[in-house]
């Protein structure tokens, strides 16, 4: 009788432990319908970006994602985005034959984007978590930094 008790605590102790270890994902499986959701929204040609905040190397500031969007809609990139409040700043992006050229990097789950316009050149990279990482260059300005997100219109 001792030994059938051992037998069924021995038993269950490891089926508890095989069903945990089969439990866990890991970060691919988790991100796997953020990352798809993003690219399908890209792949339509039709979407934005909203910045929520505007970032270098020595500073982070919150910005409003009412006011601080750009639409990109085939080849016509359309919006405005601020600079930090001190410099007052603020990016008018209108380009009606931009030249965007997009990547997919599927084992990494990372979307590139690259719209040249112009005036600007916009970066943006999209994580597998579904967010979004923009870099604004021009001839006035040098890397202005934004994080936000991507949604389709």
């Amino acid at each position: 009788m001792k030994k059938l008790v051992l037998l069924v605590l021995l038993f269950s102790l490891s089926a508890s432990t095989f069903v945990t270890a089969q439990a866990k994902k890991s970060q691919k499986e988790m991100f796997a319908t953020t990352y798809h959701n993003s690219k399908s929204v890209v792949k339509s040609q039709h979407y934005q970006f909203v910045a929520n905040a505007i970032h270098d190397s020595e500073q982070r500031e919150m910005l409003d994602g009412d006011t601080n969007q750009i639409r990109i809609n085939k080849l016509e990139v359309t919006g405005q985005l601020h600079g930090f409040s001190k410099n007052k700043a603020i990016y008018t992006l209108k380009d009606n034959s931009s030249d965007i050229s997009t990547v997919f990097h599927d084992e990494k789950q990372q979307i590139s984007i690259t719209v040249k316009m112009q005036a600007y050149t916009i970066s943006i990279e999209v994580k597998p978590n579904g967010k979004a990482f923009l870099t604004l260059t021009g001839n006035d300005i040098t890397n202005v930094k934004y994080v936000g997100k991507l949604l389709e219109i």
